[in-house]
C-alpha cells in the first residue's frame, strides 16, 4: 500500500478533496463528507470531481444544510426558514448560497463558511450567523429535516 495514489474527489463548493471510494462510478450522486453538498461524480482527465446537484436551486442549499448538520451532528435553531431565505436571496443577487451575515462573497463564506466547516461551532457554540448550533447550546433546537432520496 505504500507509495499507492489514493484517488479522491474535488468538491467545488468547499474546494476540499475527498477520498474516492472504489465502489462509486461515474454519474452516482454522492454528499462531500466536509460540507454536504450532493455531488453527481464525473472523471475528469486531471481526477474525479463532483458536479452540484441542484445547482442554484433552493433545494441544493436545503439539502446541503441538512445534510452538514447530520454529518456534524449540528441541530438549526428556530430562525431556521428565515436565515434559508436569506441564503436564497443572496444567490438570487450574487449567483451563490454566500453567508448571509457577510459582506464578501468569496468561495470560503458559501454556506457551511469556512470557518464553520474549520469548528467554530464546536468552539463557540454556533456558527457566525446561528444557523448551525451544537445542540448543548440552542434554545429550541431544530434538527435536519428527513432525508429525501439521492
Amino acid at each position: 500500500m505504500i507509495g499507492q495514489k489514493v484517488e479522491r474527489v474535488h468538491c467545488p463548493v468547499c474546494l476540499a478533496r475527498f477520498k474516492y471510494d472504489p465502489k462509486w462510478k461515474e454519474g452516482d450522486v454522492v454528499i462531500c463528507p466536509i460540507c454536504g453538498q450532493k455531488l453527481k461524480l464525473e472523471h475528469k482527465p486531471d481526477g474525479w470531481t463532483g458536479a452540484r446537484v441542484d445547482r442554484g436551486s433552493d433545494r441544493e442549499i436545503r439539502d446541503r444544510a441538512d445534510e452538514f448538520a447530520r454529518i456534524r451532528g449540528y441541530v438549526f435553531n428556530d430562525m431556521k426558514e428565515e436565515i434559508l431565505e436569506g441564503l436564497i436571496g443572496k444567490n438570487k443577487r450574487f449567483k451563490d448560497f454566500y453567508c448571509p451575515c457577510r459582506m464578501m462573497h468569496v468561495p470560503e463564506y458559501q454556506c457551511p463558511c469556512k470557518p464553520t466547516r474549520a469548528g467554530d461551532v464546536d468552539v463557540n457554540g454556533k456558527c457566525y450567523c446561528g444557523f448551525f448550533w451544537r445542540m448543548d447550546t440552542a434554545s429550541n433546537p431544530v434538527p435536519p429535516s428527513p432525508r429525501t432520496g439521492r
